[in-house]
């Protein structure tokens, strides 16, 4: 018998998250949906489930989103907090001092060994570019490491899952 194939291994960043919890219809939906199908191994930190939770509260997020209520946004965290592995002490391993904001998931994504960080942020997937410097650091420190956005990291999922025996 066969062992399963590795399942992705994946940090999503927070605006992932709040369009995931907002609309289940787009890709960042999708994205929770493969979490939630066991497809993606997904990781969270302390810090980085602060930011969802504060993202998730503001007001001006409520009234931009009103099926954001406090009953689904605790249930939204809740089931991540199930779904996700959760890694409690994450060493800073890279100061990103262009975006220190990003920093928990750059430093997370390291600490999990994750394959994808997912985003949108213009200054996550900028890392992604050779002739960045910070990104040369990261590509040392978690060579594996892909910087996608939503659709492009739905579609390399869908291709790791085809070409899976």
């Amino acid at each position: 018998m066969s062992a399963d194939p590795p399942k992705p291994r994946a940090v999503f960043d927070c605006m992932v998250f709040l369009q995931g919890a907002a609309r289940r219809d787009g890709a960042a939906g999708a994205c929770l949906l493969l979490v939630e199908r066991k497809a993606v191994e997904l990781f969270l930190s302390g810090e980085v489930l602060s930011e969802i939770r504060d993202v998730l509260n503001r007001p001006k997020v409520r009234h931009k989103f009103p099926a954001l209520n406090d009953q689904r946004v605790e249930q939204f965290l809740q089931a991540l907090e199930n779904m996700a592995e959760i890694i409690h002490e994450v060493p800073r391993a890279v100061a990103y001092e262009r975006d220190p904001r990003d920093e928990p998931y750059v430093n997370l994504a390291i600490a999990a060994r994750a394959g994808f960080l997912v985003s949108r942020d213009g200054d996550f997937l900028d890392l992604a570019n050779p002739s960045n410097a910070d990104g040369a650091l990261l590509r040392n420190l978690a060579p594996g490491l892909q910087i996608l956005d939503p659709v492009s990291f739905l579609r390399e999922v869908r291709r790791h899952s085809q070409t899976s025996p």
